[in-house]
C-alpha cells in the first residue's frame, strides 16, 4: 500500500476506541494508525452515524489513508469514505476486521437475526441499553480475554448505548470511495460475512482467534493488515451490498 499516511482504525460503535489500543501500538512502530473516539456521537436520538462519521473527519489532518473496521463499524465504512473524500482525503482501501458489511438503507434491526433483534428491545430500557460487555456471559468474557488488565481496559470503556443506534437507518451511497476491499476473518460468528466477501472478489484472510482478537493478537492482526495492503489492485468488483467497489 504505497503511499499510506496512516492506518485509520474505526471502532465498533458498540464499544470504545480501547479495543484497537494494541494493534494501533504495532502499527505506528511500523509507521502510522489513527484511533478517532466515536463514543460522543452516542449521545441524545437519532444521527448518530452522520455524527461518528464527523467525529472520524475531524481526526484525520491529510490522506491517503487505509480504513479499517472492527465488529458492527463495518456497515460505517461507506458514509465514513464519503466524508472523508468531501475534505479531499483519499482511501486507498477498506479491511473489514470480523466485521459486519454495508447495509445501505437499513437499520441494524433490520438485518440482525430476528432472536438477536428481540433480545435487543428486550433489553432496552427507557430507550437505552447497558455495555455490550454486559451481554455476554462472564466466563464467556473471560475466555476471550483471560488477561484481568484487558478485560478491565475494555469493560470500563464501554458506553451505554442508546436504542436509537439500533433503528438508525444508513445512507445509500456509492461504495466506490471505500477502494480496495478486503476482509479478516477472525470468528466464526463471521464466517458468512467472510464467505459473502469471498464471493464479491476481495481477498480474504481467514485467522483461527476470536471477537475480541485484535486485543489478544495485535501483531498478528497487523501482520494481516499489511498483507492485504499488498493485494490491492485496480480492476472493480462486485461489493456485498451490490454495488461495485475498486479493488
Amino acid at each position: 500500500m504505497t503511499g499510506v499516511a496512516a492506518w485509520l482504525l474505526i471502532h465498533s460503535p458498540l464499544v470504545g476506541p480501547a479495543t484497537w489500543t494494541r494493534v494501533a501500538a504495532e502499527l505506528r512502530r511500523r509507521g502510522g494508525a489513527i484511533v478517532p473516539d466515536l463514543t460522543p456521537a452516542l449521545a441524545g436520538d437519532g444521527e448518530h452515524a452522520a455524527r461518528q462519521a464527523d467525529l472520524v473527519t475531524v481526526a484525520v489532518k491529510r490522506g491517503p489513508i487505509a480504513l479499517v473496521a472492527h465488529s458492527g463499524a463495518g456497515p460505517l465504512l461507506p458514509l465514513i469514505a464519503y466524508r472523508l473524500a468531501q475534505q479531499n482525503v483519499a482511501v486507498t482501501s477498506s479491511v473489514f476486521a470480523d466485521a459486519g458489511l454495508p447495509h445501505p438503507g437499513q437499520s441494524a434491526l433490520d438485518v440482525l437475526p430476528p432472536p438477536a433483534a428481540e433480545q435487543l428491545r428486550e433489553m432496552t430500557v427507557e430507550g437505552w441499553l447497558p455495555p455490550w460487555t454486559s451481554w455476554w456471559p462472564a466466563e464467556q468474557l473471560r475466555a476471550m480475554l483471560p488477561d484481568e488488565q484487558l478485560r478491565s481496559l475494555l469493560v470500563e470503556s464501554c458506553p451505554r448505548l442508546p436504542a436509537s443506534l439500533f433503528t438508525q437507518v444508513l445512507p445509500t451511497l456509492s461504495e466506490q470511495e471505500l477502494g480496495a476491499c478486503s476482509y479478516i476473518r477472525l470468528s466464526s460468528v463471521y464466517d458468512a460475512f467472510a464467505d459473502q466477501a469471498e464471493q464479491a472478489g476481495w481477498p480474504v484472510r481467514r485467522r483461527e482467534s476470536h471477537h475480541l482478537g485484535i486485543l489478544t493478537s495485535p501483531t498478528d492482526v497487523a501482520d494481516s493488515l499489511q498483507d492485504l495492503a499488498g493485494t490491492a489492485g485496480d480492476s472493480p468488483v462486485q461489493s456485498p451490498s451490490g454495488g461495485t467497489t475498486s479493488h
